[in-house]
């Protein structure tokens, strides 16, 4: 994947010069869940007009108390006929996960679709590092998946970059750690084999510093990968992520070469570094802010 982008075209269709005034400013995100409520809320605190959905009443309050304009809605029902109004923006942020929805693909291009006739300019799409498949470092061109969840996730990835509206990113997630997504349990006290595999992650706390950087830049190119540069084997790093919630660490048999995503074009284009370029070292922070509170 090249970060190169044509200029002159980005700038025809007028996302080059006043970008930051016009389309990312105007902010609608999809799914306000353990990603899109946090990258909400500090989008608001950055000056953006910030819209969104929940399936949730109680969090829609709780969100428009708080100045996001949020929408009950269940992607799951039939949608609507126009792009709902609640959600007018230049710029929508497509956060759903593909266990809370059916038909994940085809129910992400109705809605990318939907969004283009409603008059969205840009749309960036969290997709999963799932699209990789096979073996060694993975760049932004290797996608290949060779499990069923990588492919639903490259469909979607398909569908929503033909969806009609102008600019489209997917941004390619890693696995996620922070907020309430505790890395400690995510294994414990089970068995697994591939223990020398290393890990690709990214913090919640990286994503919510990449993604306003995202919105502001103009001429956006069509992927990027999020993963943080450490890579430490799953043995190391889950059995201490264990311990130090004092879990049963998991058990590993065997070794395995695994995959490790390269998330340099990201942070090269936006010139800007991951926080979270150690693991151990903020399993150990996260650890004792835990035992402070």
């Amino acid at each position: 994947m090249s970060t190169n982008v044509d200029t002159e075209s980005c700038m025809e269709k007028g996302m080059d010069k006043g970008v930051k005034n016009n389309v990312a400013k105007s902010v609608a995100i999809v799914g306000l869940g353990w990603l899109g409520e946090p990258l909400a809320l500090a989008l608001l605190s950055q000056g953006y007009m910030v819209s969104g959905s929940t399936t949730s009443a109680d969090k829609a309050e709780r969100l428009a108390n708080a100045g996001i304009n949020t929408m009950v809605w269940n992607i799951n029902e039939p949608l609507p006929a126009v792009w709902p109004a609640a959600l007018a923006a230049n710029t929508v942020v497509l956060c759903v996960p593909p266990g809370k929805v059916e038909n994940y693909a085809t129910a992400l291009g109705e809605i990318a679709r939907l969004a283009a006739r409603g008059g969205v300019q840009r749309l960036l799409f969290t997709s999963a590092t799932s699209v990789y498949g096979g073996l060694g470092l993975k760049t932004e061109d290797d996608a290949n998946p060779d499990s069923e969840r990588g492919e639903r996730m490259l469909a979607a990835e398909q569908v929503v970059q033909s969806c009609g509206v102008p600019e489209v990113l997917c941004l390619r997630l890693s696995g996620l750690v922070g907020g309430n997504r505790e890395p400690g349990r995510f294994l414990a006290g089970r068995s697994f084999e591939g223990g020398d595999e290393p890990i690709n992650l990214v913090a919640q706390q990286d994503l919510l510093r990449f993604i306003p950087a995202i919105l502001a830049k103009p001429c956006w190119p069509s992927t990027l990968n999020v993963s943080a540069p450490h890579h430490p084997s799953r043995r190391d790093f889950y059995c201490q992520a264990a311990q130090l919630r004092n879990l049963p660490p998991p058990e590993f048999s065997g070794g395995g070469q695994g995959k490790s995503i390269d998330g340099s074009a990201l942070s090269g284009w936006l010139g800007l570094s991951y926080q979270v370029t150690d693991w151990f070292a903020w399993l150990d922070e996260r650890n004792a802010k835990t035992a402070q509170s």
